[in-house]
């Protein structure tokens, strides 16, 4: 599944209380935290974990502002070797119970996405959603939760996930943290496909994509693009039309910093559905169907099924964008 933009609102909640633990710090070590947080905003997290390295150097920093730079030096590996993550993670000390929580979810997450260890990651992510709910932090129980939703969808337990994404919208929007909502919609949308309800699924993951646009939420968008296109390319087969949303969200990527590994999970579905698509022959697959029929019904079911698609506008477009999956069933058909 699809990972989140640069610096959610949990992550901003951490930082902003980190800062009041650097204000009495001298200027050397509040300039470079404050570079190695912009870093991070610009998706050049190898800079940054850097950054943040040469600050735990430095003389002066006290017990909490080093726990608080660890904290923010791990959650830049999350893409490198396990065993480094790790040991980064092993060598961290909270000092109170709000630099806690964050520690439990990087482990959290760690179980849940490197490790695949994911009873492990449920009790991390219940263990912060209780709590950050005890410390009065929203933003740290809503991020648990959607954790949660995604690691039970990966055990197979879609209901429950379902609840779960029922639970985020409502939290996130009972305390204005719409950023949440598309993520919500997203993860219902994936698991009702995956229980065979496809067209309410392929509805939510719109719906999440159109709320994003309605809130300006440019990583969001790209998200929810890249989910809808694996959606259509893994469980639809519909190889054309997936590589229309692969592109739209590689566009956004382009504009907008995520995590390099999201653009090369991108890059990869992207080459994959090209792959897929080369080799595709319908008129095996579909037997003897006279071909203005199939042709018809194949224009016919688009026109009424995909208006709406992101980035086309009206009918006109449509047929001009069927795209690929078109062309590759002319060609078939009538070789």
């Amino acid at each position: 599944m699809p990972s989140a933009p640069m610096t959610p609102a949990h992550e901003r909640d951490h930082l902003d209380r980190a800062a009041a633990s650097f204000e009495a710090l001298p200027d050397a070590a509040r300039q470079r935290w404050t570079r190695a947080n912009e870093h991070v905003e610009n998706a050049r997290v190898y800079d940054a974990f850097l950054e943040f390295n040469e600050l735990l150097k430095m003389p002066g920093l006290d017990a909490v502002a080093r726990t608080d730079a660890q904290l923010q030096a791990v959650r830049c590996l999350r893409d490198a070797p396990v065993e480094r993550v790790k040991t980064e993670l092993a060598l961290i000390e909270p000092h109170d119970a709000y630099q806690t929580v964050v520690l439990d979810y990087r482990l959290g997450w760690l179980m849940r996405h490197r490790l695949s260890s994911l009873a492990a990651a449920l009790q991390y992510f219940d263990r912060v959603r209780e709590e950050a709910r005890r410390l009065g932090t929203r933003p740290w129980e809503i991020a648990a939760l959607l954790q949660k939703s995604a690691t039970l969808m990966a055990q197979g337990s879609l209901e429950q996930a379902i609840e779960v994404c029922m639970r985020v919208y409502n939290l996130s929007r009972r305390n204005g943290l719409v950023e949440y909502i598309p993520k919500a919609l997203m993860n219902k949308g994936y698991a009702l496909v995956q229980l065979g309800r496809p067209q309410q699924g392929e509805e939510q993951l719109q719906k999440a994509y159109e709320l994003a646009c309605r809130n300006d939420l440019l990583a969001e968008q790209g998200i929810a693009l890249h989910m809808l296109a694996q959606v259509y390319h893994h469980d639809f087969k519909f190889y054309g039309l997936a590589l229309e949303y692969y592109e739209q969200a590689r566009a956004i990527f382009d504009e907008v910093p995520v995590w390099p590994s999201v653009v090369e999970r991108v890059d990869e579905d992207m080459a994959s559905a090209q792959s897929e698509l080369a080799e595709l022959d319908l008129a095996k697959i579909l037997g003897p169907i006279p071909i203005a029929r199939l042709r018809q019904e194949y224009l016919t079911s688009l026109v009424n099924g995909f208006v709406g698609i992101p980035g086309i506008d009206n009918r006109t477009q449509l047929g001009n964008r069927i795209g690929l999956t078109r062309q590759a069933i002319h060609r078939n058909i009538n070789s």
